[in-house]
Order: structure tokens, then sequence, then C-alpha cells
């Protein structure tokens, strides 16, 4: 480009460039429009201003890979490798364009991305070190948060008969949300009248798809990648029309402006349940990433978050679940004091091994530290045998290593227990009842659901309280009860 605007012709510019091979590197896994190559000095190679470079000539002639960088930075340059598909916007399988597979398959191989693992999930993030990488416990609050968004969007758009009522499919289920191709965050066929068209004389359906981004504020570059993905999706001549919306919590001006020309509906969390529900989901965002601090400062904060949500309907199975490590952090904090962390991740210094506390209560003095692990339960469900015995076995001696090793933990008495709200398999109970408790530096316990509730009526927040016995323990007393 820089030889053309000084007034060469494309032939001879690209004469020029032959000529002087020798003197340039050029990206062996990326190929533009007409066979074109990104080229480069070998010295310019790796910093900022090279990947500045390399993402402009993608916008220019490599919009494929451009709107997959585009997405994955306006969604905190990580996401995980079952939804990296949805970022790069792209078809499964179809002549003449690039699959998310190939994507990922070509920027790995120019060392922009990477893909790492995290226990059981793996994940794609930007590999040069300039680019911004959410951590995970950001990714995974963003995610929740934008799951139980999705179950209000998807109760919204089937009440007022956007798409039929039964054949909705959004992230995370069974059934793929998958139109054109391409993979979406929610869609359903619609019959509403703009959509539907007839042939042979049957009426065929259109198509409602949505994707949703509550990270931060979407931007143009977000905008227009997302436009491309509509295109894409509509540019078969026999995909039935197609109504695209895009949720979010704030849009500049000049993103709402592309949007609304393209015909997409840009949707506000505040314009379309509330701004206390939109704050609602802000709020659980950042209770699940600032480690507990949040709830130390600010017990009531929980329970009105939880029960705020809980008016999505649907929504507190799919929330409940994520959020008991917190809420138990909250009953631990409030009954027994001391310094509170959540969700923490610790790797050991020799083995390299990682382990996430769930909940860790220093208590001061000498009450020492006690180690929770959280399995919520929904009614009738149980702690399994297996998982009993992965935390006896496994994780209890890890973590026990990791902080016992650590400076500030080291000769303190460490408690290690773990708590659900529901019950144990009668025989995991029998196998942990069997079992050593005492050891040299720690003990282990254990509580189920209704040892669970007679620790929480210890609780001298009303609020808390309250909330436990609606959303947590309900089930487990009517039992008791009965």
């Amino acid at each position: 480009m820089a030889l053309t605007k000084a007034g060469l012709s494309e032939s001879a510019a690209r004469k020029r460039i032959q000529r002087a091979a020798d003197q340039y590197e050029r990206f062996a896994g990326v190929r533009f429009e007409k066979n074109a190559r990104f080229i480069y000095l070998k010295a310019q190679y790796g910093d900022q201003r090279f990947w500045d470079k390399f993402e402009s000539a993608c916008y220019q002639a490599g919009k494929s890979y451009w709107s997959t960088v585009v997405t994955l930075k306006a969604r905190g340059g990580v996401t995980p490798l079952d939804l990296f598909a949805r970022v790069a916007g792209a078809p499964a399988a179809r002549k003449g364009q690039l699959s998310a597979d190939r994507i990922l398959e070509r920027l790995q191989k120019i060392n922009l991305l990477n893909v790492i693992e995290d226990g059981e999930r793996k994940y794609v993030c930007f590999k040069p070190l300039h680019y911004h990488r959410d951590s995970l416990p950001e990714l995974r609050a963003n995610e929740l948060a934008e799951g139980i968004a999705l179950i209000g969007v998807k109760d919204w758009a089937r009440k007022i008969g956007f798409g039929s009522y039964g054949k909705f499919a959004s992230r995370y289920e069974e059934k793929e949300p998958l139109v054109s191709g391409i993979l979406w965050d929610l869609t359903a066929p619609s019959y509403m009248r703009p959509l539907v068209s007839i042939r042979g004389g049957r009426a065929i359906p259109g198509f409602i798809v949505c994707d949703i981004n509550l990270r931060g504020v979407i931007g143009k570059a977000e905008a227009e990648a997302f436009i491309r993905k509509c295109d894409l999706a509509a540019s078969p001549q026999k995909v039935p029309p197609i109504l695209p919306m895009l949720v979010g919590h704030v849009f500049e001006s000049e993103a709402l402006t592309i949007l609304k020309g393209k015909g997409v509906l840009a949707i506000t969390l505040g314009n379309l349940f509330g701004e206390e529900l939109a704050q609602a989901l802000r709020d659980l965002v950042t209770m699940l990433t600032d480690l507990g601090a949040k709830i130390s400062g600010n017990p009531d904060l929980l329970p009105r978050v939880i029960n705020t949500l809980s008016k999505i309907q649907g929504a507190a199975d799919n929330m409940l679940g994520d959020l008991f490590e917190l809420v138990i952090a909250g009953v631990v904090k409030d009954i027994e004091g001391g310094y509170l962390k959540t969700g923490e991740v610790r790797t050991h210094a020799i083995s390299g091994q990682q382990a996430e506390i769930d909940v860790l209560l220093d208590r001061g003095n000498d009450k020492g530290v006690l180690v929770l692990e959280c399995k919520a339960k929904k009614p009738n469900a149980r702690v399994s045998e297996a998982d009993i015995r992965k935390w006896y076995n496994n994780r209890v001696p890890l973590i026990y290593s990791i902080l016992s090793n650590d400076g500030y933990y080291t000769g303190k008495p460490f408690r290690f227990e773990l708590w659900s709200n529901g019950s144990f398999a009668q025989s995991g109970l029998k196998w942990l009842k069997e079992q050593k408790t005492d050891f040299d530096g720690y003990s282990i316990g254990w509580k189920q659901a209704e040892d669970l509730k007679n620790y929480t009526d210890k609780v001298k927040n009303k609020s808390l309280k309250d909330m436990l016995n609606e959303h947590y323990f309900r089930s487990a007393l009517k039992k008791v009860v009965e």
C-alpha cells in the first residue's frame, strides 16, 4: 500500500517486493484475498506495532482474521475453546469461507493466539504479552452474568412472540444455537410477518439471532465485526430472512449508529430488564472477581443481588450453584469474622499442580485457618462418593501442602471441611466416616444439608439468613419436616 501511495502501479509494487525477497519474511500460514501475504522485516517481528500493522492488513484483505481478533479483544482477550466459533463468527463448512477451526489453527501458527488448559476446560487467548487478557475468574464471572441475562432475553423474546416458543436454542444447551452454519448465543425460528416467506404454498419461518457481551462498552469495531457475521449468515440464497440482535450494557454512539443503520437491534440490559436488574448483573461480576472483599465490606449485597436476579424466571437454577461458595463465604465471615478469600487459585511450588480454593477464612489468633470445599446441589441430588474421595485423597493434601509452605500460614492449624446444601451418597458418607480425620497440622470435617442449616442458623445478618432459607434450604427443610 505504501508503494502504491508513492505512485507505483500494483504490478510494479509487486515486482519490487519480489526482488527484495531476501530482505523480508512472510507469514506462511496466513493468506489474504488474491493470495496476498503479510510481509515484514525480521527486526520488526513481535512488538506491538508489528501486530497493529497485521490487524490493519487483516482489516483490508483478511476480514475473517480481523473480526476474530476484534471480537476476542472485546471479550477480554480470552474465551473458552467451546465458544471460540461464536467469537470467530465463521460458518462451520462453506465453500470459499474459513471455518473457525481453520482460523484458530492459522492464528496459532503465527503465534497470535494460544490454547491453554485450566482443569478440565480449554481456553483461547492472545499470545503476545501486550494484548490484554482477563483473568479466568473475570471470564467466568462474565460468563455467568451473560448466561443469566440470556435466560431473561429468551423469556422476553418468547413472551412477545419474537420466536417460536419451544424452538429457542442458546449457549450451553444441548441444541446448538446454529443458523446458516454460524453459532450465536441465542437463536429461534420466527413467524413474525416480515421474516416469513411462502414456498410451495407453505409458510417458511425466518430466524432471530442474538449475541451478548456484558464485559464493557460495545464499540465501533465490535459492531462492525458483528455486522460482518450477520452478513455472512444472510449471504446464501436459500437462507430465510434473519433478524439480528446484539445485547450489552452500553453502546458507543458510533456503534449504535452503525448497528441501527444495518437493521440490527442493539439492546441494553437497562432498557430490556430495567436498571435494577442490570445493576444486579454488574454487581454479580464484581462480587465474583474481588475474592470476597465485597462480601466482607457489604454483607447485604449478596442477598440483594441473588433476590433481584431470581426475578428472571429460570435464572435461579443456573445462578445458585455458581454462587454457593460466595454464599458460604458470607456465612462464615458473618459468624466467625476473620480474613476472607474466595475462588483463589494457588500453584504448588514444586509439582506445578494448581488448586482452586473455594473459601479460605483465616480466623486469627489460635483458631487457625478454615478451608472449605463447597458442593451446591439441586433438590434430591447428592455429593457422589467419587467427589468425596477426590476431595479427601487429592485436594486436601495438595491445598495443605501449598498453604503450609506459604510463609504467611506457616505454623497455623488448618481445618478442611466439605460443605453441601444437599446430602452425601450413603456409600461416600460411610467411607468418609471410616477415614482418619486428624493429621499433623490439619484436621478434616464435613457438613451436609441439615448440619449446614444448623450452622447457618447462627447467622446474624437477617437478609443473608432469609436468602439462605429461601434459595438453598427450602427443599432440605421440607425433607426434614416430612
